[in-house]
């Protein structure tokens, strides 16, 4: 499907619904980080990230390996749009790219679980929410930066 053929209405309206997906996955994060930080647990925060960056690039490997998208029907049309808006040699780099991101960061998560005594950790001061709220706030404006442009 050439990029003329997409409706851009359509595609606004479902990255839109996307955006909302995706906040509702960061609320749920943020509750379990404020959650376990409070009571803690950090091992199991650091935990939590990791289990989601790997099933993350596993997801994105899939993808990359197959060419098919994965998610939300919502989440499948995007990905064809954009896809087919920027060709698949620069589709697949950005891929690529994404996946080794994703698993440097994996692989420094898993370094973090084995190597840092989170006993002696203590998170006293709420400050520690901080760097997640700019990520949710950077994440919301990008995206809707990136509708607009359409």
């Amino acid at each position: 499907m050439d990029e003329a053929q997409w409706d851009i209405r359509e595609v606004k309206h479902l990255k839109k619904i996307q955006l909302v997906q995706g906040n509702l996955a960061m609320l749920l994060l943020f509750l379990l980080l404020v959650y376990f930080a409070d009571s803690g647990r950090h091992s199991i925060i650091i935990g939590i990230f990791f289990v989601v960056m790997w099933i993350v690039l596993a997801i994105t490997l899939y993808t990359l390996k197959t060419g098919r998208p994965v998610g939300t029907k919502t989440s499948k049309r995007v990905q064809e749009f954009d896809k087919d808006r920027l060709g698949e040699k620069r589709w697949r780099r950005n891929r690529i790219i994404e996946a080794v991101g994703i698993g440097i960061v994996g692989v420094g998560i898993v370094i973090l679980l084995f190597v840092v005594d989170f006993s002696a950790a203590r998170l006293d001061s709420p400050s520690y929410h901080f760097p997640f709220i700019g990520a949710w706030v950077g994440y919301n404006i990008g995206e809707i930066i990136r509708i607009s442009s359409l």
